[in-house]
């Protein structure tokens, strides 16, 4: 027998199509045959807490922040307790001469939670392993030939065990010290979290605020200058930074003094120039890749402000529509340039607004997305040749950027002839101004897609001079999409003219807040932010911080722990945000301030790769990291004795409120009020908010789902109360539609007037 455990049970239906034998449905597994087609629904384990190893750590004290097992349990999550059962009483009934195949997804998180799992359950028979990029049955037939041993991925499993251990070391031991340093300077907190990639990714925003708040304007001068040719043609140039002033510049080489500048131009103008170099070069841009995870999260957050772009994407794959989404990789096999008619095919059938785009496909043409040479384990996002369903308004929005970025694939490339013209002036003192042009040749794709998703020229720079791109002149033609340069007029190397020079006082604008999309780019083009020139080089070509497939996550994290949020566009620190960085970097001398940069985090990102391949062991590197903690946890947070916004429980007094906790634990929960009411927390539970009923508090009833009754819809509808009259009614939130309550199940709504 062969049971396939799969990481979904999406994916497990779309596997159970694919293998022979009858179907035959049961709980949380199909049969198909003799063999068994099961799934987890993400990870059904987790790591024991403190308090399961020494009932002592239930109590929060300078005694209680840092606890390392001397052997790591995992423990099986309440929430999927049934499900994990199912699986161990399968695998326990397996014989020897049987094989269980990890259908993870196919990255280091897809292996270890199915690994977790089989080595929770003690097996040590054959494990085979099947990574599915694409969950059409052509795709998975493939992939079932290709099977190979799990043994091969133990590095993967291996590094995924490191960035949870780290995880919980450094998250429950620095939030237990955040928190109880709070409380004994006498605030009345709950819990403030802190973790090993959400706080470093948190220290950028509150950084990039502080540095706006902070920033002091500063005048420069635009020197600019016509040379009048004597048929009336003109040409005009940008000012380049002579040495013979070097003094008198910003970082920005713009120059600073007004004297200096007057004195310049009233040399120069009506003076004598000539045109000392006119350099042509034929340039080309091919098409924009395909889209990589992080790519497109960052193009749907700037196109269209959508911000949880992996939950959509992610049900276009398990549909069928798109291939595997957790990949950092931009090129396509080559292999799947063969199939490319059907995939146009299915995009001209499900997307009629992208017809006038299609007409110009030639499918003859093969871009440099087409590299085998450039795949290891994934390959770019790109759709399949499965005309989507029913789908909703913004996994529409999703799937047709990812379609576009394939069309684009058959477009000739961008074809442009780019003019530089330098002329000079001035007596003993020569002054140079530089004008730059651009003719296009042919637009090629970039008649179709002009968006660059990580264009943000000036972003990141601090004291940003206004208008950095330099001054063009000529008759405006049609300018390229990245960078709007004019036509200039033709003028060959010698030919002279008069000078007329201009002077314009600009003042430096400062670094502009984050939005969702350069945030996302910030933690991936991390190196751009560390402090030591030495780990900055080395993490040049790493990743970021976070994987491509948790960053998402981490930015919601602190949307709703209320450390950052939202205004219009922009992404900004709230003051519990600003005091977390504050406490944990103090006066910069802080051993905790080690946390509040990238530089830690992004290089245990490399170790953990070093794990994979086998160059670290797990276990120096578990030691390693408590290490560092234990060195923080010997100091001390600097916590100011009047912080604004916390109450002080000496000042302030107000009974505080508390209970048995209902999940057991054995401690008390709090009571709060909040924006609707009471609510509970209890320390067990950090994230875990309880109802308050009569004064007591309750854990919250899990919701009633069931399959959308919307034809073609694979989404499961969600029972919701309302709190106008008490009706009960159901939401799909896949493809976004509400329905009736129909004795227990949803109903689609008549439409008024219809009987």
């Amino acid at each position: 027998m062969i049971i396939y455990v799969a990481e979904k049970a999406s994916v497990g239906r779309a596997l159970s199509n694919v293998l022979p034998g009858v179907k035959k449905r049961e709980e949380n597994f199909i049969r198909c045959g003799g063999d068994i087609v099961a799934w987890a629904s993400g990870h059904l384990l987790e790591l024991c807490e403190p308090e399961d190893y020494d009932p002592a750590y239930k109590k929060w004290s300078r005694d209680t922040l840092l606890y390392v097992p001397e052997k790591w349990k995992l423990k099986e999550k309440q929430r999927t307790k049934a499900l994990f059962v199912g699986l161990k009483k399968l695998i326990h009934g397996l014989g020897a001469s049987d094989v269980i195949v990890n259908v993870g997804d196919g990255d280091r998180e897809g292996q270890t939670l199915i690994d977790e799992i089989l080595e929770h359950c003690g097996w040590k028979g054959q494990t085979k392993r099947l990574r599915l990029n694409d969950v059409n049955p052509d795709a998975i037939r493939k992939a079932l030939s290709n099977m190979r041993d799990n043994a091969e991925y133990k590095g993967e499993y291996l590094a995924g065990q490191a960035r949870m251990r780290a995880d919980y070391l450094v998250g429950l031991a620095m939030t237990r010290f955040v928190t109880v340093s709070l409380r004994e300077a006498g605030y009345k907190v709950s819990v403030l979290s802190v973790g090993r990639v959400q706080t470093p990714t948190l220290g950028l925003v509150v950084m990039r605020d502080r540095e706006i708040q902070s920033f002091v304007p500063s005048v420069y001068y635009d020197l600019t200058a016509a040379l009048s040719l004597d048929d009336g043609r003109k040409l005009y140039g940008k000012w380049l930074p002579n040495d013979a002033y070097s003094g008198s510049f910003n970082d920005d080489k713009k120059i600073t003094d007004k004297e200096i500048a007057f004195n310049i131009v009233q040399k120069l103008d009506g003076a004598d120039g000539s045109v000392v170099s006119v350099v042509k070069k034929l340039c080309s841009v091919s098409p924009s890749l395909p889209y990589s995870l992080s790519k497109l999260q960052m193009a749907a957050s700037k196109k269209y402000d959508i911000t949880d772009t992996l939950v959509h994407v992610q049900h276009l794959y398990e549909s069928g529509y798109v291939t595997y989404p957790r990949t950092g990789c931009e090129y396509i096999p080559e292999g799947h340039f063969y199939e490319a008619g059907k995939v146009i095919d299915a995009i001209r059938s499900s997307c009629p607004s992208l017809s006038d785009m299609l007409g110009g496909v030639e499918l003859s043409r093969k871009s440099a997305a087409w590299d085998d040479k450039r795949i290891t384990e994934h390959f770019a996002i790109i759709p399949t040749a499965k005309i989507p369903g029913a789908i909703s308004e913004k996994e529409r929005k999703i799937y047709e950027l990812i379609c576009i970025r394939y069309a684009l694939q058959f477009f000739p490339d961008y074809e442009y002839e780019e003019t530089v013209i330098e002329f000079e002036t001035g007596g003993e003192i020569k002054e140079k101004f530089r004008a730059t042009g651009r003719t296009v040749i042919n637009l090629g794709w970039q008649g179709w897609d002009k968006q660059d998703e990580t264009d943000e020229k000036t972003e990141g720079k601090s004291g940003g001079a206004e208008g950095l791109d330099e001054t063009q002149g000529g008759e405006k033609g049609e300018a390229g999409a990245r960078d709007s340069l004019p036509v200039l007029c033709p003028v060959r190397e010698g030919e002279a003219g008069t000078v007329h020079a201009s002077l314009e006082e600009r003042t430096t604008k400062p670094t502009k807040p984050y939005t969702y999309h350069s945030l996302l780019a910030a933690m991936n083009g991390i190196h751009a932010y560390v402090k030591d020139p030495r780990i900055k080089e080395k993490l040049r070509e790493l990743q970021g911080i976070g994987t491509e497939a948790t960053q998402e996550g981490i930015l919601a994290t602190l949307f709703e722990r209320g450390y950052i949020e939202k205004k219009k566009k922009q992404i900004v620190s709230t003051d519990l945000g600003k005091l977390l960085i504050n406490l944990l970097n103090g006066d910069g001398e802080s051993k905790a301030s080690v946390l509040v940069y990238p530089d830690m985090t992004a290089l245990w990102e490399q170790k953990m790769s070093d794990i994979e391949g086998g160059g670290v062991s797990l276990d120096s590197f578990v030691a390693e990291v408590a290490g560092m903690v234990r060195e923080i946890l010997s100091g001390n947070l600097n916590v100011p004795s009047d912080i604004t916004g916390l109450e002080r429980r000496k000042e302030f007094g107000g009974e505080v409120v508390e209970a048995p906790c209902p999940l057991g634990c054995g401690a008390d929960a709090r009571r709060f009020s909040g924006k609707y009411g009471f609510y509970w927390k209890c320390l067990c539970s950090p994230d875990v908010i309880f109802k308050d009923v009569d004064g007591i508090p309750v854990v919250k009833e899990s919701r009633a789902e069931a399959p959308c009754p919307v034809k073609g819809c694979s989404g499961k509808a969600v029972r919701l109360i309302s709190k106008k009259d008490g009706r009960s009614f159901w939401k799909c939130p896949k493809c976004e539609k509400f329905f009736d309550d129909n004795d227990g199940k949803p109903s689609i709504r008549e439409k008024k007037g219809k009987k």
